[in-house]
């Protein structure tokens, strides 16, 4: 039990650092033995030579493998398939240093050495053709290796179904040739198709992988055919450039492990490069099926039809991934929505008292003002104050006065009884209430209903010379919207009638009612008074 326990820890940071080291160093040790054995025992250490190079190059395989590991399931597909290829490439050329098929440089005799070598192009082509939206789809990789499996029977009956006399070895090594230079070219348009950072790290490492392999293969099929090299040699070692260089890559390149930042502002362009590179190994397959129709029409046929079946399916992962994308981001998009219209409605709120702000009252004065003016219906506005509240906060405590706000906030808004009208706090104790399309006598008789319901609810202030009750007084501003008519001459005629109530001794209500000659108020209008007791018409 303790065992397991200790099996499921995940690797430190200083273990995977470790690791990175220890395969460097194995790559390393391996390459000196090589070297010195070489030295010692030159062209009779020929296939031991070759043993070093596969070692090595499963070292490096590894070490793909080891990032791969590390990355999130997203991103491991194009290193998982690079680290396949290198670990076909290193299986094949210890078959060749096994059975001595042929010199240095020469891989053309149909064997296993020969389809394993094959299978290393095609996993090749296979990361090249990953992708961002595939990568994580485990059908896709199931389709990509029958893929591969496919080829390698395809041309098993192309090339080894009989085997090819020594004439067609040119023939073959000029399309091997040709295969070389062709994942060249589609690892560096690869590279500029990238989705996210770490595509561009893994697509960077083959491209040096194969650039630095075909000079190399090249070079040694050139002196292995015009100056009969043979194993054993110093020139080995050149085996061990590309993948020692891309295993460096690999352990040496950051690591993106969490989800993986995209690349912005790709161009059309190489999204359509990407969109197509599903394609790739389908077409090195089809092409091999098409090879092979000749010969064996049935075989050829049927892969056809089963390529057709994979890039269906494929396409359709595509679809759906899009559909899903789209569809989260619908999701992501409403919720957003809804985030922003919480905090706009937050952002309009007094957080003490629960009622509107100053900021939502302006919007609705705003907005209440140019519906007036479109109607021609009168408008009015009550300054609310409580009276001697700082008297509260001494003698009371500040909790207290909090209390007495929250608690006076919920009484006067219970009086609003129409949707358009609105109670705001303007900032300490003084209060707002907007009331459209009402006349003098309204307003004051909604000013009369807020004295009488704050008196019922008897908050204590000791303060307060009226029988020790908290009390408010009130300045209310009528008029009849106009053009020549501002906004904020309304409010602070308000804002003086309060000042004027104050002054008349508190606990009490004083009205403006805005002249004809200020706002273009019709006579009628201007003559509305109200009886209400402790009120001051002016």
């Amino acid at each position: 039990m303790a065992a397991t326990a200790r099996n499921s820890v995940p690797l430190r940071p200083i273990d995977l650092a470790l690791a990175g080291r220890a395969l460097a160093g194995a790559m390393a040790l391996v390459f000196a033995a090589q070297f010195l054995l070489i030295l010692a025992a030159g062209h009779r250490g020929g296939a031991v030579s070759g043993y070093c190079t596969s070692a090595l190059v499963t070292v490096a395989a590894a070490s793909l493998l080891w990032r791969a590991l590390l990355l999130a399931r997203r991103e491991r597909a194009p290193w998982l398939w690079t680290a396949l290829a290198i670990a076909l490439w290193a299986v094949a050329h210890a078959l060749e240093a096994r059975f001595q098929h042929a010199p240095a440089g020469d891989i053309l005799s149909v064997d296993a050495a020969f389809f394993l070598y094959i299978g290393a192009m095609l996993s090749v082509i296979a990361a090249l053709s990953s992708t961002h939206e595939t990568q994580a789809v485990r059908a896709v990789s199931v389709l990509n290796f029958a893929q591969i499996a496919l080829a390698l029977l395809l041309a098993w009956f192309l090339l080894g179904r009989p085997a090819p006399p020594a004439s067609h070895a040119a023939s073959m090594r000029q399309i091997e040739d040709a295969a070389g230079l062709l994942l060249v070219a589609l690892g560096l348009l690869r590279l500029f198709s990238c989705a996210t950072r770490e595509e561009k790290h893994c697509f960077r490492t083959i491209n040096l992988l194969l650039w630095t392999y075909v000079p190399v293969d090249l070079a040694m099929y050139y002196l292995w055919s015009h100056h009969g090299l043979k194993s054993g040699t110093l020139l080995d070692l050149l085996w061990n450039l590309p993948f020692a260089l891309a295993a460096w890559k690999a352990l040496t390149l950051p690591l993106d492990k969490a989800e993986p930042p995209a690349i912005p502002e790709r161009s059309r362009a190489r999204m359509l490069v990407e969109s197509l590179c599903p394609l790739l190994l389908t077409a090195a397959t089809f092409a091999l099926a098409a090879a092979v129709v000749p010969r064996h029409l049935a075989l050829g046929l049927a892969a056809m039809f089963f390529l057709l079946v994979v890039q269906g399916f494929q396409a359709a992962v595509v679809q759906v991934n899009y559909l899903q994308s789209h569809r989260l981001l619908i999701d992501r998009e409403h919720k957003l929505r809804s985030a922003n219209a919480s905090l706009e409605q937050l952002t309009l709120l007094d957080p003490l008292t629960g009622i509107s702000n100053r900021r939502a009252f302006d919007n609705a004065f705003a907005a209440a003002w140019r519906r007036a003016v479109r109607r021609h219906s009168p408008l009015a506005l009550l300054m609310v104050d409580i009276d001697f509240f700082k008297g509260v906060n001494d003698q009371h405590g500040h909790a207290y006065g909090d209390e007495c706000l929250a608690t006076l906030a919920r009484v006067l808004d219970a009086q609003t009884r129409r949707p358009d009208d609105l109670l705001a706090r303007l900032g300490g104790e003084e209060f707002v209430l907007l009331l459209p399309e009402t006349t003098a006598d309204g307003a004051l008789k909604v000013a009369h209903r807020l004295h009488e319901a704050v008196r019922h609810r008897a908050l204590a202030n000791n303060a307060s010379p009226f029988d020790r009750l908290l009390t408010i007084s009130i300045g209310i501003a009528i008029c009849l919207p106009a053009p020549g008519l501002q906004p904020n001459a309304v409010f602070e005629a308000a804002d003086q009638a309060l000042y004027s109530a104050k002054d008349q001794g508190r606990n009490r209500t004083f009205s403006v009612l805005l002249r004809p000659e200020d706002s273009g108020i019709p006579d009628a209008a201007a003559a509305h008074t109200s009886l209400a007791p402790q009120t001051t018409i002016d």
